[in-house]
């Protein structure tokens, strides 16, 4: 699988760009790592070799933590609560080899909740931690009290908080003394839950401390608790809880060495609220109470009270310990390449590690890993991971192996909540606050979301300054006919039930490429975005007619999602000058693909659009994640990412087609049946994914990932390695799983003839070693890491699994924009499935990060498909 080709000198960076994307790759390189299935969405490419999930009812976990009772199940006969949760039986999705993830958590025989708000009736979800020879946390070990504004006000008094009730209101289990009396700057004293921090054994005390540090290291950009998880009408619900390591919550400790070494352990607790509040007086029957006065019908009180929190669920967690055995200072061999391979990637660094081979792996543009592999520049990589060969002008007598690592998907992933009107035509009514598991989408749709034909995806919702949407567009997707002919269920849903907009990643990539040449390949799709109406009389925003994004012959020269909409909105606002607001600010890119995912799993698109004055200097900010129960967000992501998270995926189905249409999920055989469409390009071994070809039960957005190595230019160290690298990625790493060397979910395994090439191109690369058939190879490393260095036991990565990833590099967002092709590393630690830093860095640096990037990519986007927001004063 070897071709000669001619080196073609294409760098189009930018110095700005330059800088601009080194930073933003050091911002994003965060990570969270593979876990297993998840109850709450269909199967994407699941093929694991064990389930962790676990099943626990209330009357018997409440029985394994309280020996007070005489049987688990007798109730308490003080806690008029107790009747409403004996039924209650919860799943976590998985409880080992966890890490950074979404944990599916669903339950059955709850008691619905109330219609508003959050009155009564729902689940609070948080994650603890618990030392040597407890029998479970405790709750000064919990992750609570830190909620979303919008969250804490649909609650009772203190229900989202740490808070105590005093008065006549007291729970009468709990004590307020000086373990639970906080004096707050010589104010009166506060009674509330202190929080013992794993890494902080003076908190551990029962005591408050005097200093004004006392507060819990967590904010509520920070804190996973779920402030509310709503039951349907049928008793059941889903959530999907964004679970943390020690890496985002060290606090917790889960999987670092030190807690493991210590004993200690990491928990998810459920704690069931009913219909009377902690003192045993029905919240509904409350009169007015000035102590009360939040919402006073509303049960009041905190989890972590002594009477709501004996009637805690609790499930013991497994984290997949943080640190590999990449021993610090080890020679690392450089690798770049598709996002599409990191997740695997990191998986397998780990037994590569303890065999002594030390990789780093730096995320980049596919364009640019296959610049970099062929430069012959210092410190660059000699084997990239692509979706595609090198183009033919593109080397200069250098020779080119090609092996199959990896399968996956581009995906339509979602977090919906069914938001039903109290319409009792509606058969699916008894689920209302679910989860939506099953949403259908076709290239035309997809297609109208990405070139903001929906009004409410352009600023001012299509009336602001120079709009290009025209004025009898549908509002949002909810409105189109043509969505409603897929997913019939929605015209039950709320009419202000919608999402913000499709999240896509910034930059150039095969994978928006494929995305692309789908729609494209669709005749009515191609139609609309060559300005013909749809059947229902919806048009393409004008400002994408000029751009041609499909050929005539059914595919697409783009290789990106650009934000073409030029109008601009002016923000409501007190002051004189009042600024306006972009496509931007309005639907702001991802970082990656996998970033994507965590913004739809933690309901927040970015977007930025209400001016706050209050802050120096004044500036747009983004909104409060979306409620629980009205969740509307989606995303183009990867199959591994939505794994990772969780999330469900789109059906998608041909154009034209109706609700009765069978359409196709990412499966693992639906993947591996496409494949079969590939064409064959001038490189043998080599094929590329062919969208518009028709394969029965095969997934349209399969790709497959290369590892193309520079023979001639590697040296003979790197290519021992990255010889082994093949052979473990052709064997043992093709087998599905969660644990460390394994194949991530969301990837399918490679066939045996696809694992057959790999290994031949393994052994073809052991042969140059053995006896060179190039005239001379680069010299080999003596020492030490070239690329950054390891910590303790970690690798050293820029990479990402797809949790936050790389920010984008600058350029503009059509196709053909730059990137950097520069690789961007640092140290991390291998967990699984993923690759995470294993520097100390706070959450709240990180989120910091995140903000400085978001007002950094505004500067660096020029040229007719991407128009900056008109922040200017007037």
């Amino acid at each position: 699988m070897r071709s000669h080709w001619l080196l073609r000198g294409r760098r189009k960076y930018l110095a700005a760009v330059l800088l601009a994307a080194d930073l933003g790759v050091g911002m994003f390189s965060t990570a969270m790592a593979v876990s297993g299935g998840h109850i709450a969405r269909p199967q994407v490419a699941v093929t694991t070799t064990t389930s962790t999930a676990t099943t626990v009812s209330w009357t018997d976990n409440r029985n394994s933590f309280d020996s007070g009772y005489v049987d688990n199940t007798t109730l308490d006969p003080h806690d008029p609560n107790q009747p409403l949760f004996k039924n209650l039986q919860v799943t976590v999705s998985q409880t080992q080899n966890l890490t950074d993830q979404g944990l599916s958590v669903s339950w059955t025989g709850g008691t619905p909740t109330s219609t508003a708000g959050a009155a009564s009736d729902y689940l609070q979800i948080m994650q603890c931690w618990a030392g040597k020879g407890q029998a479970g946390p405790t709750p000064q070990q919990c992750q609570w009290g830190t909620p979303n504004a919008s969250l804490a006000s649909a609650t009772g008094t203190a229900a989202a908080t740490r808070d105590l009730l005093t008065g006549a209101e007291a729970d009468p289990q709990q004590s307020l003394g000086a373990a639970y009396t906080h004096p707050i700057f010589g104010q009166a004293p506060l009674n509330a839950v202190p929080f013992w921090s794993v890494d902080d054994p003076t908190k551990k005390n029962l005591t408050w401390s005097e200093d004004a540090n006392d507060a819990p290291p967590f904010n509520v950009a920070q804190s996973n608790e779920v402030t509310v998880a709503r039951t349907g009408a049928n008793g059941t619900g889903q959530y999907i809880v964004d679970l943390q390591s020690a890496l985002s919550a060290p606090y917790l400790g889960c999987g670092s060495s030190t807690s493991t070494a210590n004993g200690d352990t990491c928990w998810l607790v459920v704690v069931p609220r009913g219909e009377y509040n902690l003192n045993g007086e029905s919240a509904a029957d409350q009169q007015f109470n000035p102590n009360l006065g939040q919402n006073p019908t509303y049960v009041a009180g905190s989890p972590l009270s002594a009477s709501a929190w004996q009637d805690r669920m609790q499930v013991k967690l497994s984290f997949t310990p943080i640190g590999a055995n990449c021993k610090l200072g080890e020679q690392e061999t450089n690798t770049a390449g598709s996002e599409l391979v990191s997740q695997a990637f990191s998986s397998w660094q780990a037994p590569l590690c303890t065999a002594g081979k030390n990789f780093s792996y730096s995320e980049i543009g596919d364009s640019e890993a296959k610049t970099d592999i062929v430069s012959g520049g210092t410190g660059l990589p000699t084997l990239g991971f692509m979706s595609s060969p090198i183009d033919s002008p593109a080397l200069s007598g250098s020779t080119v192996d090609y092996a199959p690592v990896t399968t996956s998907a581009i995906t339509v992933s979602y977090l919906i909540d069914k938001s039903y009107t109290a319409d009792t035509a509606n058969p699916d009514i008894g689920t209302n606050g679910n989860l939506v598991t099953d949403l259908r989408l076709d290239p035309q749709l997809v297609a109208k979301l990405l070139t903001q034909s929906y009004r409410n995806d352009t600023p001012g919702d299509g009336s602001g300054k120079g709009a290009t949407v025209a004025s009898g567009n549908p509002d949002s997707l909810r409105q189109d006919p043509e969505f409603y002919g897929l997913n019939p269920e929605f015209a039950y849903f709320h009419p202000s039930s919608a999402p913000d907009g499709l999240i896509v990643p910034f930059g150039d990539s095969d994978a928006a490429h494929l995305v692309w040449n789908w729609i494209c390949s669709d005749s009515q799709a191609r139609q609309f975005l060559g300005g013909a109406p749809d059947h229902w009389g919806t048009t393409v925003n004008s400002a994408y007619l000029a751009l041609h994004i499909c050929n005539s012959n059914g595919t697409s020269d783009f290789d990106s999602f650009p934000k073409a909409d030029p109008s601009t909105y002016i923000a409501p606002t007190n002051g004189s000058k009042p600024p306006t607001y972009g496509s931007l600010d309005l639907r702001p890119y991802s970082a990656d693909f996998g970033d994507g995912a965590v913004r739809t799993v933690n309901a927040k698109s970015g977007s930025k659009i209400f001016w706050d004055e209050t802050l120096d200097p004044s500036q747009f900010t983004g909104g409060t994640a979306q409620t629980p129960g009205s969740r509307f967000e989606m995303a183009i992501t990867t199959s591994q990412a939505a794994s990772l998270y969780g999330l469900p995926v789109a059906t998608l189905v041909p154009g034209d087609s109706d609700s009765s249409t069978v359409g196709v999920q990412p499966t693992t055989a639906a993947m591996q049946a496409q494949l079969a469409a590939d064409t064959p390009t001038d490189v043998s071994g080599v094929n590329e994914p062919s969208p518009g070809t028709y394969v029965k039960g095969g997934y349209p957005l399969t790709m497959q990932t290369y590892a193309a190595v520079n023979v001639c230019a590697a040296s003979t160290s790197d290519l021992t390695a990255y010889a082994s690298l093949l052979h473990y990625a052709a064997t043992a790493g093709q087998v599905s799983g969660t644990k460390l060397g394994q194949l991530p979910p969301g990837y399918a395994p490679l066939s045996s003839t696809q694992q057959s090439e790999a290994t031949a191109t393994a052994d073809a690369l052991q042969a140059e070693v053995a006896k060179p058939q190039c005239a001379s190879h680069k010299p080999s490393k003596s020492t030490g890491s070239t690329t950054g260095s390891s910590t303790g036991s970690s690798g050293s990565t820029g990479a990402t699994d797809g949790s936050g990833g790389n920010a984008p590099a600058g350029g503009a967002a059509g196709a053909g924009s730059p990137q950097s092709g520069t690789p961007v590393t640092q140290s991390v630690a291998v967990v699984a499935g993923g690759l995470t830093p294993s520097a100390d860095i706070t959450p709240a640096a990180r989120y910091a990060l995140l903000a400085a990037l978001c007002f950094a990519l505004p500067c660096l986007i020029g040229g007719p498909v991407m128009v900056t927001s008109a922040r200017r004063m007037r």
